[in-house]
């Protein structure tokens, strides 16, 4: 038997919790899902955060991050095709303006 707080698949930490946090803990289980899977689900998820974070130098972004960053792209590529549309149009009737003024009248 053990003794010691770490084995080759684990280490035991001891840490407190405020009451009112064990009660939502608690009350927030899935069926079948004991306190430390939920701890561990809990801190993954936090330290998958805290690396989106600091995204510059990783390249692991978090979803939610990702499609914002899909969408200020988008944003900006539909403002610049917009004007891009625009100053062909523009373009367009003025050479078909000129075109017209130049065509003699029959």
């Amino acid at each position: 038997m053990s003794t010691s707080s770490t084995n080759n698949k684990s280490q035991q930490l001891n840490a407190r919790f405020p009451h009112e946090v064990v009660n939502d803990m608690e009350a927030s289980l899935k069926a079948d899902e004991t306190k430390a899977q939920f701890i561990v689900t809990a801190v993954r998820g936090e330290i998958a955060r805290r690396l989106a974070d600091g995204a510059a130098d990783n390249p692991l972004l978090s979803s939610l991050d990702a499609l914002e960053q899909v969408e200020a792209i988008g944003v900006t590529a539909s403002e610049e095709i917009n004007r891009l549309v625009s100053v062909a149009r523009e373009e367009l009737q003025r050479r078909q303006h000129k075109k017209a003024k130049e065509e003699p009248e029959v």
